[in-house]
């Protein structure tokens, strides 16, 4: 029989609910906050340019957001093992997002592009290798759920891939927001689901 703390850790509570909030919350604060700048237009990373008037503000929320995922990574347990390491790895890449960014906002950077395209889909592929089948833990977790979730962060992933590499689609930035902001969301998801089965079970503060 699983026990609650098999299934998760207080601070993956506070992490999962923390990470959009900081990264959600901090890309519409830094697009604000840059005159000019189009959400629609625009990617994530340009508000981290070298040149970027919120530079080191949307650097300091990619490294928090970061750090928040290896937080969810190391207490939410009830996850398989193989999709915690690349939920993992995934996070290591979003930090590498924030060590190599754009040299300036019109600019490109082989180690930057790398490392999004590293962490896009490692953030997107960590739900269906943390599948498990015991029928006591929250179907999100299970085959259905961790299959539903691979297919709905991967559509938005490709997507934004299709369209970050097509320099004539004007709306890139916002087909990068919908794919980065489910991948900020759905650990949050799976974790409330987590959280509830540890409730039924009996968790302990």
């Amino acid at each position: 029989m699983t026990t609650a703390r098999e299934l998760i850790g207080r601070p993956a509570i506070y992490s999962a609910y923390l990470t959009p909030v900081l990264f959600i919350g901090g890309t519409i604060i830094a697009g604000l906050a840059s005159p000019g700048y189009d959400p629609v237009r625009q990617t994530i990373s340009e508000l981290a340019a070298g040149d970027a008037p919120t530079r080191v503000f949307m650097t300091i929320i990619f490294v928090l957001t970061a750090l928040s995922h290896l937080v969810t990574v190391g207490f939410a347990r009830g996850i398989g093992v193989p999709g915690r390491i690349v939920y993992l790895l995934g996070a290591l890449a979003s930090l590498a997002v924030a060590a190599f960014p754009l040299p300036s906002v019109a600019g490109t950077s082989a180690k930057h592009n790398t490392a999004a395209t590293i962490g896009f889909v490692l953030l997107a592929a960590w739900p269906i290798l943390g599948m498990r089948l015991r029928s006591d833990l929250p179907w999100l977790v299970r085959p259905l759920g961790s299959i539903l979730g691979t297919v709905v962060l991967t559509a938005g992933c490709l997507w934004f891939l299709v369209v970050w590499t097509s320099h004539s689609v004007p709306y890139v930035g916002l087909v990068e927001r919908f794919a980065a902001d489910a991948e900020s969301i759905w650990p949050a998801v799976v974790v409330t689901a987590l959280f509830l089965r540890a409730r039924q079970i009996g968790m302990k503060p």
